[in-house]
């Protein structure tokens, strides 16, 4: 039987390597997340994304990839659920009806269509992942576009959310599942 105080000394150092281990692999997940968005269009977006939630330092390429789309997702219905369906209710205009109509259906298909690339993701079937990112950001620019077409030209009242979804958050996942494809 060895003696207590080698005891406490083994389990001492273990304690150490275990924490130090944490530590190690935090840092390296970090650097995995600040070498992906070193690549995005938007770098301080990205980073902001992976870093303000806590899952992206325990997560893998994969994960991130997911938890970008789920992001992306969330966005999508919150946009419809309290900002479309406010705007619906109150805009009176006929064109202005017409117009918040047509965003209301896109961003309906644009929520179905994520969510296709989530479960596309989570299949790693990533040509299906870009066709149906490709598919979703095009919904959103379409209601960003209604308010172009004809006359009155006029600012999407959801612009800020379309830049966000299809420009911001798409190239996000774009960046990830590139590095998903060149590492598989």
């Amino acid at each position: 039987m060895a003696p207590p105080c080698i005891k406490f000394f083994v389990s001492f150092v273990l304690s150490l390597a275990a924490i130090s281990h944490l530590f190690i692999h935090s840092n390296a997940d970090i650097d995995l997340i600040t070498n992906i968005c070193n690549e995005a269009d938007d770098v301080q977006y990205c980073l902001q994304l992976f870093l303000g939630d806590p899952r992206s330092e325990t997560v893998d390429l994969h994960g991130l990839a997911l938890i970008a789309i789920q992001t992306t997702i969330n966005k999508i219905q919150d946009t419809l659920d309290m900002k479309i369906s406010y705007l619906v209710r109150d805009i009176t205009d006929t064109v202005g009806k017409q117009r918040i109509g047509v965003c209301q259906s896109d961003y309906t298909e644009a929520v179905t269509t994520y969510k296709n690339v989530f479960q596309s993701t989570d299949k790693k079937a990533y040509q299906d992942v870009i066709n149906g990112l490709s598919k979703g950001s095009n919904d959103v620019v379409d209601c960003q576009d209604i308010y172009r077409r004809k006359d009155p030209i006029a600012e999407s009242p959801i612009s800020a959310e379309n830049i966000e979804i299809a420009i911001k958050l798409t190239g996000v996942i774009l960046t990830v599942i590139e590095y998903l494809v060149i590492r598989n």
